[in-house]
């Protein structure tokens, strides 16, 4: 973080599915999936979290307790995975 950038506390619990707020909707400061800039979402304790990157452009969501919740869903929604674990992933 730098005083170029926002950046926000967020409370995904109070916002999301219940609240019917989608990522990058009202209640939600940025989506998570990057448009031109790096979007880096952290659970407090640095356990899991997302990084978006906007030059090729993807979505890295890490963390077990993470991946264990959305990673079905992220490959529906984004497609082919393209690293693991810090390596590319060839098809």
């Amino acid at each position: 973080m730098d005083w170029q950038h926002l950046d926000y506390r967020v409370w995904p619990s109070l916002v999301g599915p219940d609240n019917i707020d989608p990522p990058g909707g009202p209640g939600w400061p940025l989506s998570p999936y990057p448009d031109g800039d790096y979007f880096i979402y952290l659970a407090e304790d640095f356990r899991f979290g997302t990084f978006g990157h906007p030059w090729e452009p993807s979505l890295c969501a890490f963390g077990g307790d993470l991946l264990d919740l959305v990673e079905a869903k992220l490959h529906d929604a984004l497609g082919q995975v393209i690293h693991r674990d810090g390596q590319q992933v060839t098809v």
